[in-house]
């Protein structure tokens, strides 16, 4: 076994390199400087044309009461929502489905935590969702909308 092991040293020793490291083939071809970056130029003053409306969303004005709900979710099976639901009730969120048809058929069912009178409360349950790994948002409304549909 002892001879192995000399032998092991050896051939290492012998495989190092010593001196100066090997030559390399110098690069050939194109040299980077012969990139055209006209597009750095153009971009910023290119309009792009998706063929899509922009959401137009009603603006609440400043003495409009409104309440504010948290859209925890939304999903294509309903017995999805009801799960998530289910769980977020046994956290202790006030919690309801609104169901929407969507144009390809079928219906979004929306999972939404609330309603919350104030802006300060709804951050607090935002933050809450968030700690559950649960990417919900904010929305407000006039206080006249009646709840979410079931």
């Amino acid at each position: 076994m002892g001879g192995a092991v000399v032998l092991a040293i050896t051939y290492q020793a012998g495989s190092e390199p010593t001196g100066t490291p090997p030559a390399t083939n110098p690069v050939t071809g194109p040299v980077a400087s012969d990139i055209d970056w006209e597009f750095i130029k153009r971009l910023p003053n290119t309009e792009v044309k998706t063929g899509v409306e922009p959401v137009e969303r009603p603006v609440l004005a400043d003495s409009e009461p409104r309440e504010y709900v948290l859209q925890a979710a939304q999903f294509l099976r309903e017995e999805d929502a009801r799960v998530m639901q289910a769980e977020l009730m046994l956290d202790g969120f006030p919690v309801s489905i609104a169901t929407r048809p969507r144009d390809l058929g079928g219906a979004w069912h929306r999972v939404l935590v609330g309603p919350y009178a104030a802006e300060p409360d709804a951050q607090q349950a935002l933050a809450q969702l968030l700690d559950r790994d649960i990417p919900a948002q904010i929305l407000a409304r006039p206080l006249s909308r009646s709840g979410p549909t079931t």
